[in-house]
């Protein structure tokens, strides 16, 4: 059955739907303001329509954005259409997707929500055929599983990975902490203003340290040094990450961060050089060293070569 065959229309005030209600939700997490402008200079070209569940509340089908401006714009009487309160959830939900589908992409985020909530409703092998592909999500394999957790985080993580601060890995590691966990860790990130991936290999850090040691995630952030870093507000942001991060490394892997700083201290010791820099090993196997030089001309690498070749004769 066609529901939206069988709708009536109902002037009312936007405030009166449920707005979080996530029955229907095919979430966007693009900014509201461009939608607000457009209601108020247009007004509404399309007729949200909703559904009266089972205790007389209204909940949102189609257009839960265009009532979210409506509610902002303070506007109090507003037409929608009404389906039946029988409609299926699940007939409901494939409106929804169809609607969305048919207009916008999907990032990350919203096309996580939308597999959890497939999968909730509908056979696997059904959402294998019908949706996975327009979805771009392989049936088999390690991503749908993980972006059936990612899409049980709130609102906020979600909308982090739709704007790319953090990855769909970092969001995945999140799923599988518990709710204090997630909580403590994504307030870490927002807090210290990293990009993506500084982000991805602080959260690895801290649940691998959790797990080594059998220790809540909370216990990393509560110790004193931890604290004295992070609450420390006359350290710029950007310093203070990275000094809690090079925290998180010496007790990740203590002996690796001990090498490294005696081969800063030597490095320090000898005499300093323009355009030439030291390198490593990686993981500081053995003692041997690379050395990198730089010149401003060729006559410059001329010069160079030939004392370099004169000390080794």
């Amino acid at each position: 059955m066609n529901w939206l065959n069988h709708t009536k229309s109902l002037n009312l005030d936007p405030a009166e739907v449920d707005l979080d209600d996530d029955t229907y939700l095919v979430p966007n997490y693009s900014d509201l303001p461009p939608l607000i402008a457009s209601i108020e200079k247009l007004g509404m070209i399309n007729t949200p329509v909703v559904q009266e569940n089972s205790d007389g509340c209204l909940r949102p089908l189609l257009g839960r954005r265009r009532l979210q401006a409506s509610v902002a714009l303070g506007i109090d009487s507003l037409e929608v259409h009404v389906v039946p309160p029988d409609m299926p959830v699940r007939e409901g939900f494939l409106l929804a997707f169809w609607d969305n589908y048919s207009h916008r992409p999907f990032d990350e985020a919203c096309t996580a929500v939308i597999v959890r909530k497939l999968l909730d409703l509908f056979p696997r092998d059904f959402v294998a055929a019908e949706f996975l592909p327009l979805l771009g999500v392989h049936p088999r394999g390690p991503r749908l599983e993980q972006l059936r957790a990612v899409g049980t985080l709130d609102r906020e993580m979600l909308s982090a990975l739709a704007c790319r601060q953090i990855h769909e890995k970092t969001a995945a590691i999140l799923a599988e902490c518990d709710d204090e966990g997630q909580r403590i860790l994504f307030d870490l990130i927002q807090d210290l203003g990293m990009n993506a991936n500084k982000n991805a290999d602080l959260v690895e850090t801290i649940v691998d340290l959790a797990v080594f040691q059998e220790r809540p995630i909370g216990s990393f952030i509560d110790d004193k040094t931890a604290r004295d870093i992070l609450r420390d507000r006359d350290i710029p942001r950007p310093q203070r990450a990275e000094r809690f991060r090079d925290l998180l490394r010496s007790w990740r892997t203590p002996d690796l961060v001990e090498k490294e700083n005696r081969f800063r201290q030597w490095q320090r010791s000898l005499p300093a050089v323009p355009g030439v820099v030291i390198r490593h090993t990686k993981a500081f196997e053995d003692d041997h060293c690379k050395i990198e030089i730089s010149a401003r001309s060729r006559e410059e690498v001329e010069i160079i070569v030939a004392a370099i070749r004169e000390k080794l004769i």
